[in-house]
């Protein structure tokens, strides 16, 4: 298009300064509750005017704009990118100490909006809106920028948009990212089949970096309602925030260089922050990336996500959570949807074992008989000819979920623009260094942490890691002394001891949480990339050796300690409560052989029962966590304010204060009253969704149960998660990211461990009866040794065979580099020389 129509259709971009007197009322009154900044040479504005960099003379204010479209302004400036800041209106203290807060709190809201040079407005593209509660003693504070603000901080991120080659182009064969390999485009009958599963509508467009000066080449640029998706606009303001500088030369004196919102939260300047979630706006789309209808239509993004996230049977919407949420969270929801899918194969193989076990197992139980020994009679049908075969698949099958999961991952990079993320990825405001040195690129001024000290404190983490793994071993020892000191029932012993672990478990991996947080923090990681690596490798290194130390001991030791004293000195040995009689060789004294029946003690029933309960247990806390409290919470906030409101006179007072303030107000306390979100929502469930993962790996050819568990707890937790973050917990911040990170080395390490552990559970743990598929060998070694060889074997070769990034990905990444070179190069022609061609869906 051409630069006067561009220049129209962005009238919003435009902000000229203008005299002071046509924006700043003269005695900067306000209603009743408004607050104006005591400072004298610069004014904030009052509640009738958002910021100075909207009021620009001759043209209304935002507060005008609100009086003509109340809803659809209303959702559109105060429920997209807003950031929500609470502070108290007289802070604490000594008063030197309470103007210094005042003042940061005054001059942060400056460096936002602008300040007046010369009888002149300079704005900074903020807009603030602020209420006084004195009763409550506590200062409301709504922010978000105008869309020239965002643009200018969406190129300084480096941030891939949308290109409209279509328009620039008249080539035939010059379309969008979804141009397909095969000459073919038809699509086949199982695409076909998967179409009626999708859930997402999105056109995949060729991106390239946004550059302002080549505004006109990307697509949706008219309309920035729809340009800025959800996510995107409230990372931009969110980081403009974290990035604005207000601290004091002092404080980074010794390198600390902590700016922005983050300092001020710091300081105590701000007690809470939150993004609003976005509500339901009225848009004109006619603009928005080629859509023909030139209708106005209501859009509600959280409920149009909701609506197609609860469809249990159908695909997840990933690129509506990836628009809503960001990469981060979104990748997330992608890695266990796929974990969830391929859960099937293993689920299907555990139940033919167990069904196999049951028709073929003969398990003479009798009741009147010792109980423990009836129980672990049933368990042993798990264990039959099948089990070996069941492990085998176990092993092979992770390999190929990883595979799969590269190629998925690789697939997602290229589509949503994240390849060069980590290249590109700025440190963390929490980031300080102690030395000054040259950026060797930039040739920029820069702090800079040394290595050594870095090096340092890691090694000082890892010695409090090695400490708190000597509490999980000495809790596993505690176990053991109470199995060997309780003299009751041996079956409720087991099983107490079971759950006694299970909880221990659980406590200590809480307690270890805090911990890892605080050494993460301390340690002092440059990028938010790194701090996550070093932060999950602390938490998983410990949950893998809290989770599976009381497995190991039963499936390797606890055997052996059935025929010796566990503690020297102490007559005491431990058992597996199960035996079993197998006919064996028996050498007489006199040289001759017989057969004759042996007593053999098998571990494999208690172990079975341990991983069991580990797998039931262990959503048990997070269920409660995200589905029992909060509907608690959310009838006891309900049952106060229904009390509260009851013959109250600030009912009253706030219905007379005008329909668009009273929805305003109640938007703000609305998202204040939900569940503050967790710093890192994927974290925690990355760790518990890994955790079940090696069980499986590990343990799972002892309970073929265990993938159906892990299915049903996916499934239930994708759809748990899914409504609390859109409707019970507060907006998390949009993160980028461009893959899960190192939990996929985390995934790899639990394939390869996983092999070794099923061989040595073969040779080991599994029992040989007298029909089972490993009878009549003798060296149980050998075969743990050739299935460990044959597994990685497979596992290898699998890896090999399947490349990690699709070829059609391949192509079209090569396609659009070529694509994007040629449009810079060649610049936009005229609309009157360009066909329309219209793109497919990837």
């Amino acid at each position: 298009m051409g630069e006067d129509e561009n220049q129209a259709a962005l009238s919003d971009y435009n902000t000229p300064t203008s005299n002071v007197e046509d924006i700043i009322p003269k005695g900067g009154g306000g209603g009743k509750g408004n607050r104006v900044s005591p400072s004298p040479d610069n004014p904030l504005p009052a509640e009738g005017q958002h910021a100075v960099a909207t009021a620009t003379a001759g043209k209304p204010t935002i507060e005008a704009l609100h009086e003509t479209v109340q809803t659809d302004e209303l959702g559109k400036q105060v429920t997209r990118g807003i950031c929500v800041l609470i502070s108290p209106y007289k802070y604490d203290g000594k008063p030197e100490d309470v103007a210094e807060l005042e003042h940061l709190r005054d001059k942060f809201m400056r460096k936002i909006v602008g300040k007046v040079k010369n009888g002149k407005a300079i704005t900074k593209g903020g807009h603030v809106k602020e209420w006084v509660r004195e009763d409550e003693n506590e200062v409301v504070t709504v922010v978000w920028f105008n869309d020239l603000k965002l643009s200018e901080e969406l190129e300084a991120c480096h941030f891939s948009m949308p290109l409209n080659i279509d328009s620039h182009y008249g080539d035939e064969d010059f379309g969008g990212k979804d141009v397909k390999v095969e000459e073919d485009e038809s699509p086949s009958i199982w695409e076909r089949i998967m179409d009626i599963f999708e859930t997402d509508e999105e056109v995949d467009y060729i991106s390239a970096p946004f550059r302002w000066d080549k505004k006109e080449l990307f697509a949706g640029i008219e309309d920035p309602n729809t340009f800025f998706r959800s996510a995107l606009r409230s990372y931009l303001t969110h980081h403009i925030l974290i990035r604005t500088d207000v601290s004091k030369k002092k404080d980074n004196a010794d390198g600390i260089n902590i700016r922005g919102l983050n300092y001020l939260k710091l300081k105590g300047v701000y007690s809470d922050v939150f993004i609003l979630h976005d509500r339901p706006s009225t848009l004109h789309r006619r603009q928005a990336f080629k859509e023909k209808d030139d209708d106005t239509k209501v859009v509600d993004p959280r409920q149009e996500l909701w609506d197609a996230w609860r469809q249990w049977y159908k695909f997840q919407p990933l690129w509506k959570v990836r628009n809503y949420f960001g990469e981060k969270i979104a990748f997330y929801f992608a890695w266990v949807g796929l974990y969830s899918e391929s859960l099937i194969l293993p689920t299907i193989f555990g139940l033919i074992v167990f069904i196999y076990g049951l028709s073929t197992e003969k398990v003479d139980i009798n009741l009147a008989g010792d109980a423990t020994q009836q129980v672990y009679k049933f368990f042993i049908i798990f264990n039959n000819k099948l089990t070996p075969w069941f492990g085998l698949a176990v092993c092979i099958w992770g390999t190929w979920f990883v595979e799969q999961w590269k190629r998925k991952s690789n697939s997602l990079k290229y589509e949503w623009d994240v390849s060069n993320f980590e290249q590109l990825e700025p440190d963390r405001p929490q980031f300080y260094g102690s030395k000054t040195r040259k950026n060797p690129i930039t040739d920029e001024e820069e702090w800079f942490y040394p290595f050594y000290k870095l090096y340092l404190k890691i090694s000082c983490s890892a010695t409090l890691l090695f400490f708190m793994v000597g509490l999980v071993v000495a809790s596993t020892i505690g176990v053991i002394v109470f199995r060997l000191a309780v003299s009751f029932n041996p079956l409720l012993t087991s099983i107490l001891s079971s759950v006694i672990n299970a909880t221990a478990i659980m406590i200590l991996g809480f307690i270890y949480e805090k911990i890892a947080y605080k050494l993460t923090d301390w340690e002092n990681h440059r990028t938010q990339t790194d701090y996550d690596d070093a932060l999950i490798i602390k938490l998983f290194a410990f949950q893998f050796v809290n989770n599976f130390t009381s497995l190991f001991y039963i499936a390797f030791f606890k055997q052996y300690y059935s025929k010796n004293e566990i503690f020297p000195g102490v007559n005491k040995t431990e058992t597996c409560d199960y035996s079993y009689n197998k006919t064996v060789s028996i050498v007489q004294a006199n040289g001759e052989t017989i057969e004759g029946p042996e007593t053999f003690q098998s571990c494999f029933p208690m172990l079975m029962m341990q991983v069991a309960i580990l797998m039931i247990m262990k959503p048990i806390p997070k269920f409660c966590k995200d589905v029992i409290l909060p509907t608690l919470r959310f009838y006891v906030i309900r049952l106060y304010k229904s009390c509260k409101d009851n013959g109250s006179p600030d009912a009253a007072t706030l219905e007379g204060q005008g329909e668009k303030k009273k929805e305003l107000i109640d938007i703000i306390e609305e998202d204040r009253q939900l569940i503050p979100g967790d710093n890192d929502f994927t974290l925690t469930e990355y760790t518990e969704k890994t955790i079940m993962y090696g069980l499986i790996m590990l343990f799972g050819t002892v309970f073929p149960l265990a993938p159906l568990i892990a299915i049903i707890c996916n499934l239930v937790d994708i759809r748990v998660d899914a409504y609390r973050i859109l409707w019970k917990n507060r907006r998390y911040i949009a993160q980028r990211a461009e893959d899960i990170g190192i939990w996929q080395y985390i995934l790899e390490f639990l394939n390869m461990i996983g092999v070794v552990v099923t061989s040595l559970i073969l040779a080991h743990t599994l029992d040989i009866s007298n029909d089972s598929v490993l009878e009549g060998i003798d060296d149980r070694w050998l075969v743990a040794f050739a299935f460990e060889h044959v597994c990685f074997a497979i596992k290898f070769l699998i890896a090999y065979m399947i490349p990690d990034v699709p070829s059609d990905v391949q192509f079209k990444m090569r396609k659009e580099q070529f694509q994007v070179n040629r449009l810079f190069e060649r610049g936009p022609v005229k609309k009157d020389d360009t066909s329309t061609n219209e793109t497919t869906r990837i």
